[in-house]
């Protein structure tokens, strides 16, 4: 492999296993959705599946929410479930229509839920599954069997040895016990095996993996619809979801829990509570810039060691010998002054994993999803706001949010670039002479390609997030461009501070000599009078 093609391969193998390691890693934090939670969410959409398919009578507030547990807004289950059945009752996705379910049957799943809750529910208030507290509007026994007949319908119970529930079971397993009894059953004219399949996979679609993070069981509202989540301890993070999960995801969620209860829920207050996680984010990754600033400035001081290495060795781009020579002098001179040229790079991927846990603490906060801004909920994901945009509250507020993150990543990255891009010209290249000690990996080039990927990804997954997400994205290059001033600004100023100390034969007219100097040689190898005669 030519020596041009091997860095280049190299630049590529070393972008495409960073940006590995960010889909690996995006996989990595788990979902805190309990089996609760899923039958809950279900019910919110559909409520009671084995109801007749005659809309209900019921007048409801569609705007109710409070911190109790969840209520019906029947008016949206029975379109929710309608719709279903008319799914199931046409050309499905396994190409079945299917004959409408018999009374019969429904009939039969709906004692079998009744008997569920009046033998169960009393472990869903005095602490065995869940606990709940009597208030103005209902008591713990009502709330109980509110719950109760969630986990009925949609799930189940686990049980020890001693035939003592544990907890909530994973979902449909009460449908599919019971589906089997009433195939058994001579009076009950059950659906076919394929309908429950189907049924079940329709169903699902209207479950969350990830909004159900919160320190407190509540009702929150989801895109107006009153949901019951519940509460997941600090140590319950760590035991149950991982260990990222327990260090970083839950404490950003439980601050922003905190910060949009404490003003009342409103859209405001969402904001404001992405605004302080950016920042602690942002203070955690503070340290990687100083120790690329640091980096930068023993690089600058080593500049006039490294022209001499190069005079030393004059043909070390060409004689393979040289090359190798210069190569451990100059890993020697870095060991030496203790300079590890692509140590920012390797803080820069670290922070990686601190990205995920961000983006899946906001994505999985229950309280981000509980109120809306400029008529948006911040769960919304933009796609849809671009999609569906007539029917999509808030929609346009949605797109400018896009809109105003991708012109705030695309500032923040020309910012930085072109930061470093005006201080090699004046001051020099700090990596340039060291290119051959890398296998000539240029850390530059490397990371621009890098900067340009990170963009690029944050784009296309900008497009797919939640509208919350895209709020993060926007404050974090704002951070990020003045963050970049700043320490640009303070770098100037030691500069300043060497020359005054050095006076005119500083370290600094040195490197601007030597740069000179190599622009000169370039001029003379790429002249004409250097050329063959047959390319005159």
């Amino acid at each position: 492999m030519k020596p041009k093609a091997r860095k280049h391969f190299k630049r590529l193998s070393l972008i495409l296993g960073a940006f590995a390691a960010i889909f690996t890693l995006s996989s990595c934090t788990k979902s805190f959705c309990s089996n609760l939670d899923k039958a809950n969410q279900m019910y919110s959409a559909f409520g009671n599946i084995y109801q007749s398919q005659e809309k209900s009578n019921d007048v409801v507030d569609t705007n109710v929410k409070d911190n109790s547990v969840q209520k019906d807004d029947v008016e949206a289950q029975n379109k929710n479930r309608d719709a279903l059945y008319k799914s199931l009752y046409g050309v499905s996705s396994t190409s079945y229509s299917y004959l409408p379910v018999h009374e019969t049957f429904y009939t039969f799943m709906n004692n079998k839920v009744d008997e569920f809750v009046n033998n169960n529910y009393t472990y869903f208030y005095d602490g065995t599954i869940a606990s709940f507290e009597s208030d103005a509007t209902e008591t713990k026994e009502e709330k109980a069997k509110i719950i109760c007949k969630h986990v009925a319908i949609y799930a189940g119970l686990d049980y020890n040895s001693e035939n003592k529930p544990t907890g909530v079971s994973s979902t449909f397993k009460n449908l599919d016990n019971w589906y089997a009894l009433s195939l058994a059953d001579t009076n009950v004219i059950a659906p076919s095996a394929n309908f429950i399949n189907d049924f079940k996979s329709a169903l699902s679609s209207a479950t969350s993996s990830v909004t159900c993070i919160t320190p407190e069981s509540k009702t929150f509202n989801f895109n107006g619809a009153p949901l019951y989540i519940e509460g997941k301890s600090w140590g319950q993070a760590f035991k149950d979801y991982g260990f990222l999960e327990g260090l970083l995801v839950y404490p950003f969620s439980y601050i922003v829990h905190k910060i949009s209860l404490s003003m009342g829920d409103s859209g405001w207050a969402q904001i404001l509570a992405i605004f302080v996680v950016t920042i602690l984010a942002r203070l955690i990754t503070v340290i990687s810039t100083v120790i690329q600033a640091r980096t930068t400035n023993k690089q600058q001081k080593l500049q006039p060691q490294l022209a001499q290495l190069a005079k030393k060795y004059p043909n070390s781009q060409t004689d393979p010998e040289e090359k190798r020579a210069m190569a451990m002098e100059q890993m020697q001179l870095f060991k030496k002054n203790k300079i590890h040229p692509f140590v920012p790079m390797l803080f820069m991927i670290l922070q990686f994993p601190l990205f995920i846990c961000v983006w899946s603490a906001l994505q999985g906060s229950a309280a981000l999803a509980d109120g809306n801004w400029l008529g948006i909920s911040l769960t919304t994901n933009v796609s849809q706001c671009f999609s569906n945009y007539a029917s999509t509250p808030g929609a346009l507020t949605g797109i400018f949010i896009f809109i105003f993150m991708i012109t705030a990543n695309i500032l923040s990255s020309t910012t930085g670039l072109w930061l470093t891009s005006w201080r090699n010209k004046k001051f020099g290249d700090p990596n340039q002479m060291q290119q051959t000690a890398n296998g000539g990996l240029d850390a530059n080039k490397t990371m621009k390609y890098m900067t340009y990927g990170m963009l690029i990804f944050v784009v296309i997954m900008g497009f797919q997030l939640p509208a919350g997400m895209g709020i993060y994205w926007f404050i974090g290059a704002i951070i990020s461009i003045i963050q970049s001033l700043i320490m640009e600004a303070v770098q100037t100023k030691n500069r300043h501070k060497m020359i005054k100390e050095t006076g005119d034969g500083s370290e600094l007219a040195f490197v601007r000599r030597s740069k000179h100097h190599q622009e000169n040689q370039k001029e003379k190898s790429d002249s004409k009078s250097d050329k063959p005669l047959w390319r005159k």
